[in-house]
């Protein structure tokens, strides 16, 4: 069986969102609308992640409540807590 370019690239993005989450102990999970992340929004949370000098993580979109999460990953529980006041969401749980 052939694995596609597109599903070799998924698989990528998968592995490297589970690998964030190992590294970085601290998700927020924001709710998105089914269309995806809204762009003001999204640069906002790039601009927050600049102006802090770290790298922005992602971790994997997760369904729960109805919703669809997308997860942030931090190395650090004070910069986690920083993130969810000023954007919202959820501190997960992590299954390490």
């Amino acid at each position: 069986m052939k694995t596609t370019a597109r599903h070799r690239a998924f698989e990528r993005h998968a592995s490297k969102s589970i690998i964030n989450e190992r590294t970085c102990p601290y998700q927020i999970g924001i709710p998105v609308a089914a269309a995806g992340l809204d762009v003001v929004l999204s640069r906002q949370i790039m601009e927050f992640h600049k102006s802090r000098h770290i790298q922005l993580r992602h971790g994997r979109t997760i369904f729960r409540y109805g919703e669809i999460y997308y997860r942030w990953c931090f190395t650090d529980l004070a910069t986690a807590e920083a993130f969810r006041e000023r954007f919202g969401g959820l501190l997960c749980e992590t299954t390490n």
